[in-house]
């Protein structure tokens, strides 16, 4: 083994990844053990701190491991964008959804990606830049940032908050972990599965298409094709692409909304009613209420705003792929 990698592991890990990384390193031999240096998170943004602080330290002689779910990843890419460091991304978390864009079907056994480090080949890919603001168009900082994989407002977000809550709550549970997104699904749609908010979007045509209603379920961002633990809002995302895919769903009642909720999950849902695709590079979501502050989630971290801008940021980072990646 040629290079140095260092490990990004995050605190919030369940003790089963734990275990399953320290059994894989156990089996690595010990010559190789020696390009490799760990760093536990300890606190939240402590993954981005020791992302910016290894790349400033190394630049391109390093190659960052993150070892940890979506949040963790979005913590670091926001660290390494337009950084000559590279990133892999090993699948750590309990949804691992960026994962799936990058490995398909195929999930790596950790050990043998510990063994084979050397065979990532770095590849330039997007970002999706996300910048909130107030009612009075102030910018807001703390809910801006880049995102690596999927940004979405609207009832998915919802979801995904009472998803995290369910985990937070039995930690250690695998069960929970596997289930908790769709139990929270099948719970979000039964009950107010609106949101008032209205979306402008500036195709990859060139032409502007606006919204009809104020009032619609959902909004996803997508550079990744996965998010909610596998589902699939976006089945022909690229990383490299230099697009943005959107998928809109309108205020739909409640049979429409469980039957599509089915297609959604496998990515069988384009072309249906209700549903609208886009090829983007940006756009503007606002409330449509003066007093309603839009939820969204970046990469599964939860932000709000009253106006949220997104624009696609070409070639922002290094990502590696195993043994390289087709253009």
């Amino acid at each position: 083994m040629n290079g140095r990698y260092i490990f990004i592991i995050s605190g919030r890990a369940d003790q089963k990844s734990l275990k399953t990384l320290e059994s894989a390193l156990a089996a690595v031999p010990a010559d190789v053990r020696t390009h490799f240096e760990f760093r536990y998170t300890e606190y939240p943004g402590h993954a981005g701190d020791i992302a910016r602080e290894v790349s400033e330290k190394f630049g391109s002689r390093v190659t960052v491991v993150s070892c940890g779910g979506d949040g963790t990843i979005n913590e670091v890419c926001n660290s390494l964008a337009f950084t000559n460091t590279p990133l892999i991304c090993l699948p750590f978390g309990t949804g691992n959804d960026l994962s799936r864009t990058i490995y398909g079907n195929k999930m790596p056994h950790l050990k043998n990606s510990l063994m084979t480090l050397d065979s990532f080949v770095p590849h330039k890919i997007d970002l999706i830049r996300i910048d909130s603001y107030d009612a009075m168009g102030n910018h807001l900082p703390m809910w801006s940032r880049y995102c690596i994989n999927i940004a979405s407002v609207g009832l998915d977000t919802r979801v995904q908050s009472n998803a995290k809550a369910m985990v937070a709550s039995k930690p250690n549970s695998s069960f929970v972990r596997s289930t908790a997104y769709i139990k929270s699904a099948v719970s979000g749609i039964m009950k107010n599965r609106s949101s008032n908010f209205s979306y402008k979007l500036e195709l990859s045509t060139g032409e502007t298409y606006e919204s009809e209603s104020g009032v619609n379920t959902l909004i996803s961002i997508c550079n990744g094709k996965y998010y909610g633990d596998g589902f699939c809002p976006a089945p022909n995302a690229q990383l490299d692409d230099g697009i943005i895919d959107v998928c809109a769903v309108d205020d739909v009642p409640f049979g429409k909304a469980l039957s599509l909720l089915l297609k959604y999950r496998k990515g069988k849902h384009e072309g249906r009613q209700g549903i609208h695709t886009f090829r983007t590079t940006s756009g503007i979501i606002t409330s449509t209420d003066p007093s309603y502050q839009l939820q969204g989630n970046y990469d599964g971290e939860d932000f709000f705003g009253h106006r949220i801008r997104f624009e696609v940021f070409p070639d922002a980072m290094q990502m590696c792929f195993p043994g390289g990646k087709d253009d």
